[in-house]
């Protein structure tokens, strides 16, 4: 919701739009306005066209010439390769973990990643990734890739991976995901916790494909949101 006596700068307005498509408040494939975005944000066109033009070059909007501004659809296809290179990146921090941690300080990884799903837990009921379990979530994913010295690859991919978040407010919130995710934690550390490299990384490929479960009926149900 926006703050209808907040003065926003042209980065803020930017983010702000970028945020509501990501949280589907801005749905795929719907047609927003510049001047309802002058409106609610109380900037000039200047700004929200330079917003337009960041959001594009992200492809999260498309300007179609004499038609108007669109949040872009999901591109099933795409999102496939980005969830097959992060899950290609995790699986590479989870054997650092193993190859390059001793044991004491996989398992002060392991307390960590604990507590985290303890927290989870309490938001298990939550059907919008976008709160507070969506901190968590990101946070649970941190501490490995941290572990390991490599969050660095997280901020290089970080542009395309907002694709992602996307995908996962819509596969959450579609298939009441959350309590799935929580158990998938669960699975993942236990993998570590009992020095399985193999079920560690495994545990980590289940939790980050997404798709293939949910395709065809997500498809059916929202058309528009989807390539088709």
């Amino acid at each position: 919701m926006l703050d209808d006596n907040k003065i926003y700068t042209a980065e803020e307005v930017y983010k702000s739009i970028l945020k509501r498509i990501i949280k589907l408040e801005l749905e795929p494939g719907q047609l927003i306005s510049e001047n309802q975005m002058c409106i609610d944000y109380g900037v000039s066109r200047s700004i929200i066209r330079n917003a337009f033009t960041k959001l594009a070059q992200l492809k999260f909007v498309e300007v179609r010439p004499q038609r108007g501004t669109y949040v872009t659809q999901i591109d099933l296809n795409y999102i496939s390769d980005l969830l097959m290179l992060r899950t290609a990146v995790e699986k590479e921090v989870i054997y650092e973990m193993f190859t390059k941690l001793d044991e004491s300080a996989r398992l002060e990884l392991v307390k960590k990643l604990e507590k985290n799903i303890e927290e989870e837990e309490k938001y298990i009921d939550e059907r919008t990734y976008s709160r507070k379990f969506g901190i968590l979530d990101s946070e649970f994913h941190k501490t490995m890739i941290d572990s390991v010295n490599r969050y660095a690859l997280v901020i290089i991919l970080s542009d395309i991976m907002l694709h992602i978040s996307r995908w996962r407010n819509f596969d959450v919130k579609f298939a009441n995901r959350i309590h799935e995710l929580v158990e998938e934690h669960k699975n993942i550390v236990n993998g570590i916790k009992s020095n399985d490299l193999y079920k560690a990384q495994e545990c980590m490929a289940a939790h980050l494909e997404t798709i293939t479960d949910i395709y065809e009926s997500a498809i059916k149900q929202y058309p528009r949101y989807f390539i088709s």
